[in-house]
């Protein structure tokens, strides 16, 4: 067997794995309002007002308005003019079109929504517009008509694609945190059941339980304690079944080149989130438009149906490779290549460690350690940057609106696709100069631009490279660490390890954001990104001590 074809069924894997980083993709339709059957419009005292046509979601419309008084049409406005604002159950106009939810943490923001205002071609007693909404959820038509001596007031209601879910932002986050502790957890269950039931088995039975979870999202209607069940523990118990596998097997079948295994493993789990957020949406990074106006799956499906095509695809990709995961025979190495002989300070993965022995060493708290700053600072900016971009950028004289361009595009163009190329990169570099040397370089250009990324945010061009580079170091991180586990506990025994491993993540995970959530708030942005700089700069320091572990008793 060809061993490249381990690297196809790798990427397929966790291409679809990523997907629970494009949450918050669904969170906008679930959070929508539901039909407010209360909600009284606001009419005139005298003049009635009739509204002819329907608000479609990208969609240009023709509306009539229609004037009478009495019965009788009444023609005296000679301006009328139409704003549409979205507002939600309680009225309130919202203000911002996108959310980005991370770790039971929302953040709202981007450029205001309300649509207008249009202004109505009047001809006798009726007047007509055209008009575009992007989004769904209460829309409210404020309609002024005047003339020389009076202007009047009317407001109007349609409930456009509002579904039947009307979840709270808590709600959606509970599903998502719920997937990520069940995926954590799983991670390490998986590794397990993978030695007992081999990785094919474990691969496809991944696919299974994440397939089925979003395939039972897409029936289960507005229960939020059945999305939360399917979503997100069987969602997630899905993902940490299958995540391990093919980092396992790929480190088996390249034991001379496990860093670029391990990093194009992980990059496919980087680039799905992006894959399958964008599909939704249409692949537009701030003013970069790929592919043109297209709006991505929601312009033909709801969410729901959205839900079943993913389910579909997620179990199909990774059922199909599944079925390429397969450990090498016994005995098996690449062609020309030979163990390199175990030194007492070098780290080769020739000395097998069980996960009890593992964790009595201090190499498995150093890595803990290193992995759970380098993931929590990384994630910090994953829900911060916009935020503080925008801050930053305003303070230097770019408008709001400019301000939120410039930090969506850092975030969504060169933080996510830097973060796909990191993984890659250094999983090679670290081949080259090895785990320990390339976690010190790694980790202290890290700590030095988290030191520098409050200073030059203002600037548009220095915040996309201070994006890509901590989206480059950040991906990085999912490339070595697994190598490392490889390296110091044993090439066969990582599938088992790593999880542990990868435990810390969930931690950084949950320090991260909050920490930065919290600077936000009291507009301390300073004290969010110097901490991490200087606890990066120290982790270089804990890798630079990195020396292989001596194998310990159970």
């Amino acid at each position: 067997m060809n061993r490249w074809i381990i690297v196809v069924g790798a990427i397929l894997i966790q291409l679809c794995l990523g997907a629970i980083y494009a949450w918050s993709v669904f969170t906008p339709p679930l959070v929508a309002p539901l039909p407010n059957e209360d909600f009284e419009n606001v009419m005139g005292d005298v003049i009635e007002l009739t509204v002819e046509g329907d608000l479609v979601v990208g969609s240009e419309e023709m509306f009539t308005l229609s004037f009478s008084e009495n019965g009788a049409p009444f023609t005296d406005y000679d301006n009328v003019s139409v704003l549409l604002e979205l507002k939600d159950k309680d009225g309130k106009v919202l203000k911002s079109d996108k959310i980005i939810p991370y770790i039971g943490y929302i953040y709202e923001e981007g450029d205001p929504i309300t649509e207008g205002p249009y202004d109505a071609v009047v001809s006798g007693n009726q007047s007509t517009f055209e008009a575009k909404i992007t989004k769904s959820g209460s829309w409210h038509m404020v309609i002024t008509a005047s003339n020389e001596t009076m202007t009047d007031t009317y407001e109007v209601m349609q409930n456009v694609g509002t579904g039947e879910f009307g979840f709270t932002k808590t709600q959606s986050q509970m599903i998502f945190a719920a997937g990520l502790f069940t995926f954590a957890l799983f991670t390490i269950i998986g590794g397990r059941l993978a030695k007992k039931f081999g990785p094919r088995k474990m691969a496809i039975a991944g696919g299974i339980v994440l397939g089925s979870g979003y395939i039972l999202a897409s029936f289960i209607g507005g229960n939020f304690y059945l999305m939360l069940i399917s979503i997100g523990i069987l969602g997630g118990a899905g993902i940490g079944l299958a995540y391990v596998v093919p980092i396992a097997v790929g480190v088996k079948w390249f034991p001379d080149k496990k860093g670029m295994i391990s990093g194009l493993a992980v990059a496919g789990f980087g680039f799905g989130a992006l894959l399958w957020m964008k599909l939704c949406t249409g692949f537009i990074f701030g003013p970069v438009k790929i592919t043109g106006d297209w709006g991505g799956l929601y312009e033909y499906f709801n969410v729901t149906e959205v839900f079943l095509i993913y389910g579909i695809a997620f179990a199909v990709a990774i059922i199909a490779g599944g079925f390429i995961m397969r450990n090498p025979p016994e005995g098996w190495k690449p062609e020309g290549w030979e163990p390199p002989e175990t030194k007492v300070d070098t780290a080769t993965g020739s000395v097998e460690f069980t996960s009890a022995q593992m964790r009595k060493t201090p190499q498995y708290w150093m890595l803990f350690f290193m992995f759970m700053v380098g993931a929590g600072a990384g994630l910090m900016v994953i829900g911060i940057i916009k935020l503080f971009g925008i801050d930053a950028l305003q303070d230097s004289g770019h408008t709001a609106a400019e301000a939120s361009v410039i930090a969506g595009t850092a975030m969504a163009l060169f933080f996510s696709l830097a973060n796909g190329v990191g993984r890659i990169v250094w999983g090679i570099v670290s081949d080259k100069i090895g785990r320990r040397m390339s976690f010190v370089v790694m980790f202290a250009i890290q700590g030095v631009m988290m030191l520098a990324f409050f200073f030059i945010g203002g600037n548009e061009y220095l915040l996309y490279a201070g994006a890509a580079v901590i989206g480059f170091n950040f991906g990085g991180n999912f490339a070595l660490f697994p190598a490392a586990t490889a390296d110091f506990f044993g090439n066969k025994s990582v599938g088992l390890n790593y999880g542990w491993v990868f435990f810390a993540y969930g931690f950084g995970g949950i320090l991260g954001p909050i920490v930065g959530g919290i600077m936000g708030d009291n507009q301390a942005w300073m004290w969010a990104f110097i901490p991490a700089g200087f606890l990066l700069i120290a982790c270089a320091g804990i890798a630079f001590m990195l020396k292989p572990p001596k194998p310990l008793s159970e």
